[in-house]
C-alpha cells in the first residue's frame, strides 16, 4: 500500500484529476456568476452582502488553484488551499442537510446538478484524502518548479 501512495504517477494523476475538477467547475461558475450567487444564497449561511462577492471571487480561486496544482507550482500550498475550500464546502453541505434543505450544491454551476447530501460529502472526503496524500509527499515529480521538502 505504501508503494502505491508514494508512486509518482499516482500523485501526478491525482493532481491532474483534482486540478481539472477545480478548473472546469471554477470556469463554469465564472461563466454563470449570477446562477452561482443564487446557489450560494440558497444555503442561507452568508449575509446577503457577501453572496455576490463570494460568487465572483471563489470561482477564480478555484480556477487558479486547479491550474497551479496541475502544473506543479506550489503543490503543498495549493493542496492545502483546495483542502480548506473542500472542508468549508462540506460544512455548508452538513448545515444544509441538518436544516433539511433540498437544494443544489452549487458545485457544478451549469454543467450538472447535484443535491446536497451524503454522496457529495463522500466525494469531497475522497478528494481530501487524495489531497492529503499529495500534501505529505516529500519529493514531487512532474512539476514546473523543483520543490523538495527535505532541502
Amino acid at each position: 500500500m505504501n508503494k502505491i501512495l508514494e508512486n509518482k504517477y499516482v500523485h501526478l494523476i491525482s493532481r491532474i484529476l483534482i486540478g481539472l475538477v477545480f478548473v472546469i467547475f471554477g470556469a463554469s461558475k465564472i461563466d454563470d456568476t449570477l446562477g452561482f450567487a443564487k446557489d450560494i444564497s440558497n444555503y442561507d449561511i452568508l449575509p446577503f452582502f457577501l453572496v455576490n462577492a463570494t460568487a465572483i471571487i471563489l470561482p477564480w480561486i478555484e480556477l487558479v488553484a486547479g491550474i497551479l496544482l496541475i502544473c506543479g507550482v506550489k503543490i503543498r500550498a495549493n493542496a492545502l488551499l483546495i483542502t480548506a475550500m473542500l472542508i468549508v464546502f462540506n460544512l455548508a453541505i452538513i448545515i444544509a442537510m441538518a436544516r433539511g434543505l433540498n437544494i443544489d450544491c452549487g458545485c457544478y454551476a451549469t454543467i450538472a446538478e447535484q443535491k446536497v447530501g451524503w454522496r457529495k460529502l463522500i466525494e469531497n472526503f475522497g478528494l481530501i484524502a487524495l489531497l492529503t496524500m499529495i500534501f505529505f509527499k516529500t519529493n514531487y515529480d512532474f512539476t514546473l518548479e523543483k520543490e523538495n521538502i527535505n532541502d
